[in-house]
């Protein structure tokens, strides 16, 4: 679509950081109306909090349609505060306050996490008292999930609103006025057919009747329409084929306006090269409105042996072009985009993930775990057929005593409590506890199962230890524990020849290597290491990863007066690099010394106190599109940026930055996309010359000086003079 400018204007807090994607240009057909009544209601004359509600049956547009309204640059200005949580039909309120605190928070804080329920409803209103905010809470089943939340919401008579998306309209009734959705016309059905088959193209008039024809066989419902159209625009589009597709779609005509619906589904689903079918029904492992990391699923697709080499890309490229697919055929929601472009974070809607289930114990190919009847009943079935769980109750013990199960190959657990008895899946492949604490004792046992792929774990006091190396099949190691600050990483690890991500939590020193080690010569397929302190072990365990990708170095990073690195220039594959100093006496340093690779895309700094014209450096690497500065990564009151840097750089964010004064023009940073300012209280404007950067897409401002504001609001008119019509004040 048209790339759209936003200059996120606020004073007091923001929160654009919030869960629901604002990534994605939606395409709204049918609902104008309804659209501006409802935003006049979310911005009305009451100064009550009020309850808004859309009400519809699945697939009808309902979070399509919060969506836009919550992205509006109208209801971004008003609220000063804005939250999104998934609620779906198996809630938990510890779950709601957390989605709505994520939004909320200035940054991640890792105490919120070990608060109790009660807690953490005390923490919410206090972040909301006082200030104007909207909320979202999408997908409520159940009245119950309202009436758990709602005394944490204050009402200070300032126009707050909460809005709800729900199939039920008796969920609805705390609204005076909710808006019931309609099914969508005959002819709004075929305008959105074509606007996602053919984007702005026009429709070859050939296949203009008959497409005619698909979109009213669909009923109505939008969700529908759009995967038809993702199945047209990734086939070929002839008469023949278009024909096929209409008579397949009218032999699945019944009166229930959802099972035509999932025929509808199932016909998209049916027309997915073999190599994507089990990469959809995947999405059915995780629980209803789950935001899924991209690097998570595609990790773990590649552990299940999903994936598989194409020419020379790597699997994890082959993977994201996999995912694309199934983006492009409107199966897959994207959720967050990464500050380049790429996608960080997707979700299905309820009805394909509820396809995914269908079609998933058809072929038995994974089985949920909700309840110990459930298991009771399921469990001859299990033992016989399936090779993956994924348990979302507190039932782990109980599973892990039954012997019937030893060939499970997956598990993969998002139950909040449980335990863990490996004796139980001495088979497995891929385990993912990330979602409950384990113990030290539960890890150890852990280490013995020889075949696993995929590990993820989290507990307190979790430490590497020599035995790790058992796991000499393993691809990817997570280890969470926010509570351990410092620790080694045993040589032993770089003796995992088949290791392509190690992501351990704190600041990890890596082990001396012994003489006669036995470390294979080169780690040729470790892409990812995150949290390591730099050091000359260090330097010689990056001597052999000549493929890596991205990398973390993490603790004390000031040696001497100046940042200090082992060289990293000889990683030429080397594209994400993030910085973070953990000791900082409150003077300035410099780069002496520190070598980039030049293929460096993307740099985060934070807390490096790099002194401001160290970024000409920095301004140099050929490759950069993407620079996070966060925490007084550079010190001084003053950046005058020297010319001929930053040629390729697409997004620059300043995070909790001191800077006063920043002179700066068109010419220094020419392929500029996306400029994010926050907290940067300090900071007087933006400079005026950012007006003439024909690129620029986005400025967002937030926790800013008025003045800083104003600039960035004189911006956006100086691009309106150069025909840049669209851009938007937020």
């Amino acid at each position: 679509g048209v790339p759209q400018v936003g200059i996120s204007s606020h004073g007091h807090g923001d929160s654009s950081r919030s869960i629901p994607p604002s990534v994605e240009q939606e395409t709204v057909v049918g609902f104008d109306h309804e659209a501006e009544a409802m935003k006049d209601r979310l911005t009305g004359e009451s100064e009550q909090l009020e309850i808004i509600s859309i009400v519809g049956m699945a697939g009808l547009g309902k979070t399509t349609l919060a969506r836009k309204l919550y992205n509006d640059p109208f209801i971004v200005y008003r609220f000063y505060i804005r939250g999104w949580t998934y609620v779906s039909q198996t809630y938990r309120k510890r779950d709601l306050f957390l989605g709505i605190l994520s939004s909320v928070v200035e940054h991640e804080d890792d105490e919120i996490y070990a608060m109790s329920d009660e807690k953490l409803g005390e923490e919410l209103y206090r972040r909301l008292k006082g200030k104007r905010y909207l909320v979202v809470m999408d997908d409520i089943w159940h009245i119950e999930a309202w009436n758990d939340l709602k005394r944490s919401f204050p009402n200070d008579n300032n126009g707050s609103r909460i809005m709800f998306t729900t199939r039920d309209m008796e969920v609805a009734k705390p609204d005076r006025l909710p808006l019931s959705l309609h099914f969508l016309t005959e002819d709004e059905s075929w305008d959105l057919l074509q606007r996602k088959v053919f984007l702005k193209e026009s429709c070859p008039s050939g296949l203009a009747e008959i497409g005619r024809q698909i979109a009213k066989k669909c009923g109505g419902l939008p969700l529908a329409i759009v995967v038809i159209a993702g199945l047209l625009a990734k086939t070929e589009q002839t008469q023949n084929w278009w024909n096929q597709v209409s008579k397949s779609v009218s032999s699945y005509i019944v009166s229930d306006p959802q099972q035509q619906c999932m025929y509808t589904l199932s016909l998209s689903y049916n027309h997915l090269p073999h190599h994507l079918k089990s990469c959809f029904l995947y999405f059915g492992a995780f629980p209803e409105d789950y935001e899924i990391r991209v690097r998570k699923l595609t990790w773990l697709w590649i552990a299940e042996g999903f994936i598989h080499q194409i020419g020379n890309k790597s699997l994890e490229d082959v993977a994201e072009e996999y995912l694309m697919e199934l983006i492009d055929r409107s199966l897959v929601l994207v959720a967050k985009r990464r500050s380049t472009g790429g996608i960080r974070a997707c979700r299905v809607h309820d009805l394909l993930r509820d396809l995914c289930l269908r079609k998933a114990k058809e072929d038995n190919f994974l089985q949920q775990i909700y309840t110990h009847e459930e298991f009771c009943s399921l469990s001859s079935v299990i033992a016989k057929k399936q090779r993956r769980l994924c348990i979302h109750s507190r039932i782990f013990y109980y599973i892990s005593e039954k012997r019937s199960i030893l060939h499970i190959r997956s598990l993969l657990c998002f139950a909040s409590e449980g335990g863990f008895i490996y004796g139980a899946f001495k088979l497995l492949r891929v385990l993912d506890l990330s979602a409950i604490s384990i113990q030290i004792f539960d890890f150890h046992e852990i280490l013995n199962l020889v075949l696993l792929r995929y590990l993820s774990v989290r507990g307190k006091g979790l430490i590497l230890g020599p035995s790790i190396s058992n796991l000499w099949n393993l691809e990817t190691l997570i280890v969470k524990e926010s509570s351990r600050k410092y620790s080694f990483i045993p040589f032993e690890v770089w003796k995992m020849g088949k290791l392509r991500h190690l992501c351990i939590g704190g600041v990890n020193s890596v082990q001396e290597r012994p003489s006669n080690d036995g470390y294979p010569f080169v780690l040729d397929n470790l892409q990812t290491i995150t949290n390591i302190q730099p050091s000359s072990s260090c330097t010689n365990i990056l001597a052999r990863t000549p493929y890596l990708r991205k990398l973390g170095f993490c603790g004390n990073l000031i040696d001497k007066g100046h940042l200090w690195l082992p060289d990293l220039d000889f990683l030429n594959h080397l594209e994400t690099l993030k910085l973070l100093n953990r000791q900082n006496d409150g003077h300035s340093y410099n780069l002496q010394g520190v070598k980039f690779p030049l293929n460096l895309k993307r740099l985060t700094l934070s807390n490096t106190a790099l002194e401001w014209k160290e970024m000409s450096t920095l301004g140099m690497l050929p490759n950069l599109e993407a620079l996070k500065l966060e925490f007084q990564a550079c010190m001084g009151p003053r950046w005058e940026t020297s010319d001929g840097g930053f040629r390729q750089l697409k997004f620059l964010r300043f995070y909790y930055m001191n800077i006063e004064e920043w002179n700066a023009s068109n010419i220094h940073f020419p392929s500029l996309q996306c400029l994010v300012l926050h907290k940067c209280g300090k900071l007087e404007e933006i400079p005026s010359e950012f007006g003439n950067i024909s690129t620029l897409q986005t400025v967002e401002v937030s926790w800013c000086s008025h003045s800083a504001i104003n600039s960035a609001m004189q911006i956006q008119e100086q691009q309106r003079s150069m025909g840049n019509d669209w851009l938007k004040i937020l």
